[in-house]
């Protein structure tokens, strides 16, 4: 895979909204949406603006693009107990963090579910013609 579909695959899996990604990062949204789709590469500057905006909105998401770069494991062992430590030793700013990161998983799963319970609905009920 290309880097950019890399960097695509992590923002879908994260939930991350290119609009706040771009503007977060300083870059337009056009800009932004060249690179994901492969039409242009950008500066080492705004790929580390890109990368640490990204971990801002979605702590972790760095981290999961560098592993599928590096072609590494995602699943770590212990997975609960690091957790459950980093949450002890958080400070509040990254408390925070965490919990916008928790909120937009949780609306993502959300929105998921009703996508799906709509389409369902339809597959269900008999059709006139």
């Amino acid at each position: 895979m290309q880097i950019y579909q890399l960097f695509k695959q992590t923002m879908d899996q994260y939930g991350i909204q290119g609009k706040e990604l771009a503007a977060l990062a300083g870059i337009s949204q056009n800009h932004l949406s060249q690179f994901r789709s492969g039409n242009k590469w950008v500066s080492p500057e705004v790929f580390s603006a890109l990368l640490e905006s990204m971990d801002q909105l979605a702590p972790g998401s760095r981290k999961y693009f560098c592993q599928l770069l590096a072609e590494e494991p995602l699943v770590e062992r212990n997975t609960s107990k690091k957790l459950a430590e980093m949450i002890e030793a958080a400070d509040d700013d990254e408390m925070e963090a965490a919990l916008l990161a928790i909120g937009r998983k949780w609306k993502r799963t959300k929105q998921k579910s009703i996508i799906s319970d709509d389409y369902s609905a339809g597959f269900d009920s008999p059709i006139a013609v």
